[in-house]
């Protein structure tokens, strides 16, 4: 989509956004031309998962506040609270969880 707005002249001008933080999609926002993406804490991520799996292991039931239909059953689900990265918290999201390195993300090619 960027490519194509890139054509047009209007990479920049329209909003886009994306989500799980991808590395390209972290670079557009410094360029300038991704307004900003949904992140979910990789450190809490996998935590919670952690916690769930031992626990599912050991024959343990899971007790949630929410559940979620697969279309077959209701299933226990733990909801993390995504972030919505932009150019303002880029070091105190991403970088600071080391899920991004700030090399990584303002380097040059």
């Amino acid at each position: 989509m960027i490519e194509a707005l890139e054509e047009e002249g209007l990479a920049g001008k329209i909003p886009v956004v994306g989500q799980d933080a991808e590395l390209e999609g972290v670079r557009r926002i410094v360029e300038g031309t991704q307004s900003m993406t949904v992140y979910k804490s990789i450190k809490s991520l996998t935590q919670q998962t952690a916690e769930i799996a031992v626990k599912m292991a050991a024959g343990e039931e899971i007790y949630t506040s929410t559940t979620l239909n697969n279309g077959k059953k209701n299933v226990p689900t733990v909801l993390l609270r995504p972030v919505a990265v932009n150019k303002d918290n880029i070091q105190e999201t991403v970088i600071q969880d080391d899920y991004h390195s700030k090399e990584d993300i303002y380097a040059v090619d």
